[in-house]
């Protein structure tokens, strides 16, 4: 086990590395002038040498290997660089927005396994009963329902019914846990629902095939108890492909929820994404993918420990 753990660990690097080559090179092909850009949104006339002595500041003057090492030299050392439309340190833009995101997704995720789980297990147990058509219309509505939509009926019915709404400015949940939940749990709710969703259906499907086994009748045969029989055999087995979903719905939760933070107000990576693109802020937006994909990478690899976890057939070598 030790072994795989190390032999993934490396193979993380080339994969890391090619994400940054990629868009490295993706940057500076799409079109549009940071520079430019700059100057234009200053209502400024420049000079041509005004352009260059811009460039030269950014270090847009040197050849792209050059700038690529620079980069990649940064990231290794953590340093992220500056903005290149702020000016301020990318790693204090991205600090509180990561910290909002990476809040929201946990909440989300939590709340997608929980919703997920039993019902998925349920239904399957109770298959074409009045709990499991119950069940795949509680999961249809998921998967029809936007979570941005939810999110404005949520803000709707707080307002209407209660007469109250989620606090608007960001509170670490280490300075005020309440206060912070306030806000954050409504997203969470309107996020993890929608992928819920997907869990249970998925957590149904391989609920049902798993039950059909030759070593789930061997076991009931032998007189288990159904309950042993579920927890033991047939639960930890049907996990796997729900937890396959589940790691690449928590990596795209991190910068993908654009919509979603506009209707809470939340300052996260999603709008943070849209910012930077907007104003061709390439080492933001570069050190945002990177950040997106090293999460996804260890995503993965954190799936597949809990793989060996759950099911003792697995053994890598």
């Amino acid at each position: 086990m030790a072994r795989y753990v190390v032999k993934r660990l490396l193979l993380m690097i080339p994969t890391l590395l090619g994400v940054a080559v990629l868009v490295f090179l993706l940057m500076r092909v799409l079109p549009g002038d940071i520079v430019e850009l700059r100057f234009a949104g200053e209502s400024s006339f420049a000079s041509k040498a005004q352009l260059a002595l811009e460039r030269q500041r950014l270090g847009f003057d040197k050849p792209l290997w050059r700038q690529f090492l620079a980069w990649v030299g940064g990231i290794v050392r953590f340093d992220f660089g500056r903005s290149m439309w702020t000016g301020a340190p990318i790693s204090h833009e991205i600090a509180l927005r990561f910290q909002l995101s990476l809040e929201v997704a946990v909440l989300a995720t939590a709340i997608a396994v929980l919703l997920a789980i039993p019902l998925g297990i349920l239904a399957a147990v109770r298959q074409d009963s009045w709990v499991d058509y119950a069940v795949r219309i509680f999961s249809i509505a998921g998967l029809a329902v936007p979570s941005f939509w939810l999110g404005i009926v949520v803000i709707l019915g707080l307002l209407v019914v209660f007469r109250w709404l989620p606090p608007i400015e960001f509170t670490p949940i280490y300075v005020n846990p309440w206060r912070n939940l306030a806000q954050l749990v409504w997203p969470a709710l309107a996020v993890g629902y929608r992928y819920s969703a997907v869990s249970t259906r998925m957590m149904r499907s391989a609920m049902l095939e798993v039950l059909r086994e030759d070593y789930i009748r061997t076991a009931r045969a032998k007189g288990l108890w159904q309950r042993l029989v579920l927890s033991r055999h047939a639960v930890k087995n049907a996990l796997l492909p729900v937890f396959t979903v589940v790691g690449l719905e928590f990596a795209f939760l991190l910068g993908g929820l654009v919509v979603t933070e506009q209707v809470f107000n939340l300052n996260g990576l999603g709008l943070l994404f849209v910012e930077s693109i907007a104003h061709r802020d390439y080492t933001l937006i570069q050190t945002l993918v990177m950040l997106v994909a090293v999460v996804t990478v260890f995503t993965n690899f954190a799936v597949d420990l809990i793989y060996a976890w759950l099911d003792p057939r697995i053994r890598y070598a």
